[in-house]
């Protein structure tokens, strides 16, 4: 027996913080160097998001479209920036196909949740040219990865 889009909804939905904890942790281990994560302020938004396209029905465009929260950009390092926000959206991908997996989510829901983490990433990709009203571009003068040992002489 599989979950429906309601209940999977509602359990990524109450999920949405330690799912986001979760992705952290991977985030932080694939690339420690880079903190925080530069998608760190949108990722958890998207997950409860998410549950609450499912929950409705609505289908994976709604997710990104109705995203909300804060992503940090360099316009220094406008390649490097594009890789990291792929390689975070690559793992927010893992954690919830892995959430739904556990679930035993039916094989819409995890079509959904696939879709709308493709299109969150690539709506990320274009970022710097606009998204969704309520995503911050917060533009990063400092550079994305931090210096080890402090600062420079």
């Amino acid at each position: 027996m599989s979950l429906d889009g309601r209940r999977a909804g509602e359990a990524l939905a109450t999920a949405a913080s330690e799912l986001t904890r979760i992705w952290r942790a991977a985030r932080a281990e694939a690339s420690p160097d880079v903190f925080p994560g530069l998608s760190d302020g949108l990722v958890e938004r998207f997950v409860a998001g998410l549950g609450e396209a499912l929950v409705l029905g609505r289908p994976a465009e709604d997710v990104w479209a109705r995203a909300e929260g804060v992503v940090r950009l360099d316009p220094a390092a406008s390649g490097l920036a594009e890789d990291e926000l792929r390689a975070e959206w690559r793992l927010v991908g893992e954690v919830i196909a892995a959430a739904c997996d556990a679930l035993e989510a039916g094989p819409e829901v995890t079509d959904v949740a696939a879709r709308a983490v493709e299109l969150a990433r690539g709506g990320l990709e274009s970022i710097r040219g606009g998204g969704p009203p309520a995503i911050v571009r917060v533009v990063s003068f400092s550079p994305l990865r931090p210096l080890r040992g402090g600062v420079p002489r």
